[in-house]
């Protein structure tokens, strides 16, 4: 499929196939972004294991990775989690993960990332690489 440009009108999201399947790191990389209590709990990302996840709505048991379910079930929650002192790709990142990877437009993105224009959100986002693994919906 040949590459479009984005506008601060298109959707992105991480594209979590696309992410494992083209950076063999992606697990050490997850890992820097879960809060300290997680980082505490999990000294290496290399050796978590999945565990046994129950949905909360469904009461359905799925087996799950351990660094996501923290990252989703714990530190999303924290009141600092995406804050100004990030990197900005940490903090779209992170604010992916709080909005449960709903797409998200650069417009979108800068209402909760006001301290940085959404042309600027584009630009880090929007070009040919591809960080977190976060990219246009397709």
């Amino acid at each position: 499929m040949p590459w479009k440009r984005p506008t601060i009108q298109t959707p992105f999201h991480v594209d979590w196939q696309w992410w494992t399947e083209s950076d063999p790191n992606y697990r050490f990389t997850l890992f820097e972004q879960l809060c300290e209590v997680c980082r505490q709990r999990f000294p290496s990302p290399a050796q978590v294991d999945e565990v046994d996840w129950i949905d909360p709505e469904t009461a359905m048991v799925t087996r799950a990775d351990a660094l996501m379910m923290c990252l989703q079930e714990h530190c999303v929650l924290g009141d600092q989690y995406v804050n100004q002192s990030l990197p900005l790709t940490s903090a779209i990142f992170r604010l992916f993960m709080q909005q449960g990877n709903r797409p998200l437009t650069p417009e979108e993105i800068h209402e909760h990332i006001y301290w940085r224009p959404a042309k600027t959100i584009l630009k880090l986002i929007g070009g040919r690489q591809t960080h977190y693994g976060i990219r246009p919906v397709e």
